[in-house]
């Protein structure tokens, strides 16, 4: 009995100290697995709050990054050139480009790109959001927009912009875009002028 008692007095301890040491590895893994950035971009569990799980917030200060449009009117299904651009020496490691209407979490329109730096993600719908494809640094990206059919006035391009794992910025603005009026539209109404003038003319 006393051999069993000092086994025990030797064997629990350690088994006691082999678990904790296991609790604290896993807790490790999980805990870089939360933080660890999205090297290849595969972002899609950020699209609603368009924020990264970094283990860290957002910045505050003005984003080192502008976000521009070929043109601020559209009409359906128009293609926008979109461009993401530093405005410091701050590079881009990472990023997630949007288009939505006012406060609404909805992406508007799709995507088309083209090179292998840049990946269309389904957020949503198909190809409704833009991300990195690598952590590698550039200094610009251009993707096209194609507009939704709708007649939505306040559309804004907007992205998250990821300059290192503890540093990103939320809410990176382009300029509001406004309806136009659908193109078949656009197209019948010189029509319409050039028959009415036709008629005006034959009856004078």
């Amino acid at each position: 009995m006393s051999r069993l008692l000092e086994i025990g007095r030797v064997f629990i301890p350690r088994m006691m100290a082999y678990v904790l040491w296991s609790i604290v590895v896993l807790l490790g893994i999980l805990s870089s697995h939360q933080i660890a950035a999205y090297p290849d971009g595969k972002v899609s569990a950020a699209c609603s709050t368009m924020e990264p799980v970094h283990g860290t917030t957002a910045q505050t200060s003005a984003a080192p990054y502008s976000l521009q449009v070929s043109k601020t009117n559209y009409t359906n299904g128009d293609k926008i050139t979109v461009t993401l651009q530093n405005t410091t020496s701050q590079l881009i490691e990472g990023f997630l480009i949007q288009a939505r209407s006012g406060s609404s979490t909805t992406p508007l329109g799709y995507f088309e790109i083209s090179g292998s730096d840049v990946q269309t993600l389904k957020c949503t719908t198909g190809a409704s959001a833009v991300s990195h494809t690598s952590g590698a640094q550039k200094s610009s990206v251009k993707v096209t927009w194609v507009a939704p059919n709708s007649n939505i006035s306040d559309i804004q391009l907007r992205a998250t912009v990821v300059a290192s794992e503890k540093i990103y910025w939320l809410n990176v603005l382009g300029p509001k875009l406004t309806y136009a009026g659908s193109s078949g539209c656009r197209l019948l109404v010189p029509g319409v002028l050039s028959v009415l003038l036709i008629c005006v003319l034959c009856l004078m």
